[in-house]
């Protein structure tokens, strides 16, 4: 029998996509539906206050999550998608320069990097995420 191997998640290139959550006034409900639609499985996570499950792929290997779904709280609509940066300090001054809003400000995930909300000058929501590896 050969022994397991930890799984190594390549380095994120910079500008793709590398998250993205659900928000939900019904948890429950909607990871079941994606569950039966798309085979994704969903593990709750502690995140203080917040009600958080990762997502991940039907075969996917332990740890590896394409996304997340939360319990709504402020009327959030859609999913938002993150996407990776070098800098998310630069990046911030760089997209404020261009027109966005800054809707969350830079928050630590901890051992896993930062992340901040944006708006882009056509009220489009997106977030930037620096991972942690990257500081």
């Amino acid at each position: 029998m050969v022994a397991p191997t930890p799984t190594t998640r390549p380095q994120l290139r910079e500008h793709t996509l590398v998250h993205f959550e659900i928000p939900s006034s019904d948890p429950a409900k909607l990871t079941r539906f994606y569950e039966q639609l798309l085979s994704w499985k969903f593990n709750k996570m502690p995140a203080g206050t917040m009600d958080y499950w990762m997502i991940s792929h039907k075969d996917a290997a332990k740890n590896e999550t394409i996304g997340g779904l939360y319990k709504r709280t402020m009327g959030e609509t859609g999913f938002i998608n993150y996407f990776s940066v070098i800098n998310i300090d630069q990046s911030l001054a760089k997209a404020t320069s261009l027109g966005a809003k800054v809707v969350h400000a830079k928050e630590e995930i901890p051992q896993m990097g930062f992340f901040a909300i944006l708006q882009d000058p056509d009220n489009n929501t997106s977030a930037l995420f620096q991972s942690a590896g990257r500081m």
